[in-house]
């Protein structure tokens, strides 16, 4: 397993937010595509990355087909992130389908996902820190800098590895959760108010399983907040759910299928 490259430097790690320097925006735009389900593509200028992206078939969740995968394949990205390795959020031929078309794609994934691929470890860029706990570690690619955050997965699932990501490229900040338990000690512990995310992606069980949703985002102090993870028939009804109760989020999801942020 290729884990380090000559263009990945390992910045720090274990809640080193202290020495974090402030990214001074440019003028690219920050554009974000849905994939399908949680899966996004981010992307600022010529940098692309991907989270949660390289899954399917599902029985539940919306999936890209084949074709519509070769297209995604084709065009590649720097960085392929994946929060944890349930089936609707990854999947090891997708992954390794990927990686062989795309051999200059740094994988970034949690331990218990490396388990389920196979012999493309031995030759793909691959980073699957071990992280425990509120502890987090920094790295950059490709002029893209990563912030990887154990973060919990939210119950009842709770031993299954669960990692964030911050991604910071070209100004902009995008913090995607995967399938967190999002509660005050974790957001306390990865200090997300002192962040400046510009965009939050969220799962759509948040508002559903937490009362105190407000009060949650308020901490995170998010400048925006997307929803994602959101099956195709309760696309309308959350749509009508956040007119009614946070009109200044959006969501990611079918029929939703871009997000432009611009300064």
């Amino acid at each position: 397993m290729k884990k380090l490259l000559a263009t990945l430097t390992i910045l720090s790690s274990v809640n080193a937010w202290a020495n974090t320097s402030p990214v001074k925006p440019v003028s690219a735009e920050l554009v974000v595509e849905h994939v399908a389900n949680a899966g996004v593509k981010i992307i600022s200028g010529d940098k692309v990355t991907l989270i949660d992206a390289l899954f399917g078939p599902h029985s539940r969740f919306s999936f890209l087909d084949e074709q519509e995968f070769q297209q995604l394949s084709e065009k590649g990205a720097n960085l392929a992130l994946t929060t944890h390795a349930h089936s609707d959020h990854f999947h090891p031929k997708q992954t390794t389908a990927f990686l062989k078309e795309n051999d200059e794609t740094l994988l970034v994934t949690t331990p218990q996902t490396i388990k389920h691929l196979g012999r493309i470890t031995d030759s793909a860029h691959i980073l699957s820190p071990e992280l425990t706990g509120f502890q987090s570690q920094q790295f950059s690619h490709d002029d893209i800098k990563v912030s990887v955050l154990s973060f919990p997965h939210m119950a009842p699932q709770t031993q299954t590895q669960n990692y964030a990501y911050l991604v910071e490229v070209n100004g902009w900040k995008v913090l995607h959760v995967g399938d967190a338990d999002i509660n005050a000690e974790v957001i306390a512990a990865h200090q997300l108010a002192k962040q400046n995310i510009d965009l939050l992606l969220i799962h759509d069980l948040f508002p559903l399983i937490k009362e105190n949703y407000r009060e949650l985002l308020e901490q995170i102090n998010a400048g925006k907040v997307a929803f994602v993870h959101v099956m195709d028939n309760k696309v309308k009804p959350l749509t009508l759910w956040l007119k009614d109760n946070l009109p200044d989020a959006t969501l990611l999801a079918t029929g939703h299928e871009n997000l432009v942020l611009k300064r």
